[in-house]
């Protein structure tokens, strides 16, 4: 893999590392953000939760005024984030905000490497570069989710195989950001996982049950429902900076032609296509691995709302192309994903489409790569995957 691709990949995550110095001024960064940009939402909740304020966590006025008092003026936020998340809020909460980002960013960066360790190709360089990747890189500017749900999804595809309730737990704590784990499920259904998926129905009622007795059913409504129509306003971006970071195809659509029916024909089209590259290839008997990587990326040309900093898995699927593809154009494509998060940013800046459709480049590169090189049987699709990944661990 050449260093060309790193080199480019980082160029816009290090412009927006150093914007933030430059503008640093007692924790405030640029546009009405702050330090952790979005780890604030998460200490914040934090903060609610252990003063026993829970009905502020989703009334956005409340909280916003709430945060304000901790913060002062910053721009207006949400927690977008489900009562699972309480938890893990109230955890970090405890330490001051900058031992609290630390722990965050360095507690769930060494969680993803280490789910990492057996998926990383050997002609790739050490597996902590995971860490450094676009999209990483980008993870911890932003503060977000990245590592952990990234992690969640190559554990819980790497013990599918030997381990399926373990592997059905694992994607059932993805209700973090449940949007996340659509195309996992897509696949496990496809490919009649039945013991991966009780288990993770399994941990996602549990984790609803008790969440509800412990903090009310009525957090839940307001999550499905207020946060929802939040999120969801946001796939419109207009001219917002964080439409920069989307990696959705209607995004990116509604920048050039405002019409939300065609946006709604393109992406559903989008959405349809990704299902059947991961439908068609689960039906048959690839390698584990490599049909978790092409759920990954197919995961965003689906989603209609989604960010650069999730893509912490795809950009293992990008680098796992770049050194194994035969063909040339699908090691050019892997190379345009794997610098899209940070590059697409600019480029969507200039109305074009640079990510969502790099996305959909580097999926059906996968897909073809797949159905080039299909296992005789599904037994020898799962050792594989074990053969593989032992040679770089």
């Amino acid at each position: 893999m050449s260093p060309v691709w790193w080199v480019l990949g980082a160029l816009a995550p290090l412009v927006l590392f150093f914007g933030d110095w430059v503008l640093f001024d007692r924790g405030h960064v640029a546009g009405g953000s702050y330090w952790g940009r979005d780890f604030v939402n998460l200490w914040t909740a934090g903060q609610l939760l252990r003063s026993g304020e829970l009905g502020l966590i989703y009334d956005m006025p409340a909280y916003q005024a709430f945060q304000a008092g901790l913060f002062g003026p910053l721009h207006p936020h949400n927690y977008s984030y489900p009562p699972v998340s309480f938890p893990i809020a109230a955890l970090f909460s405890l330490p001051p905000y900058p031992l609290a980002l630390a722990a965050w960013t360095l507690g769930t960066g060494a969680f993803f490497v280490h789910a990492c360790r057996r998926w990383w190709p050997a002609g790739a360089g050490p597996y902590w570069l995971a860490v450094l990747t676009p999209a990483a890189l980008l993870n911890v500017w932003a503060g977000h989710y990245g590592f952990l749900l990234g992690g969640l999804f190559l554990l819980g595809w790497q013990r599918l195989d030997r381990h399926p309730v373990q592997a059905g737990i694992l994607f059932g704590c993805m209700l973090l950001k449940p949007h996340l784990a659509v195309m996992v499920a897509v696949a496990l259904l496809a490919r009649r996982e039945w013991k991966a998926v009780a288990a993770g129905a399994a941990t996602v009622a549990a984790l609803v049950a008790t969440t509800s007795l412990a903090f009310g059913w009525t957090l839940w409504v307001q999550f499905l429902f207020d946060v929802g129509a939040a999120q969801s306003g946001m796939i419109d971006a207009g001219g917002k900076f964080y439409g920069l970071m989307s990696t959705s195809l209607a995004t990116g659509v509604l920048r050039l032609v405002p019409d939300m029916p065609i946006t709604a024909m393109v992406q559903s089209a989008a959405s349809l296509t990704a299902i059947l590259l991961v439908v068609t290839a689960a039906c048959r008997p690839h390698r584990t691995r490599d049909l978790a990587l092409l759920a990954a990326t197919s995961t965003f040309v689906a989603l209609p709302y989604a960010f650069n900093y999730d893509l912490t898995a795809v950009m293992l699927s990008a680098v796992v192309l770049m050194v194994e593809a035969r063909r040339r154009w699908q090691r050019l494509a892997a190379g345009m994903a794997f610098i899209a998060p940070g590059l697409g940013m600019a480029a969507a800046y200039a109305s074009v489409p640079l990510l969502p459709l790099s996305l959909a480049a580097l999926a059906s590169a996968q897909w073809w790569q797949m159905r080039r090189s299909a296992m005789p049987t599904a037994t020898a699709a799962g050792t594989a995957f074990n053969r593989q990944t032992a040679a770089s661990g």
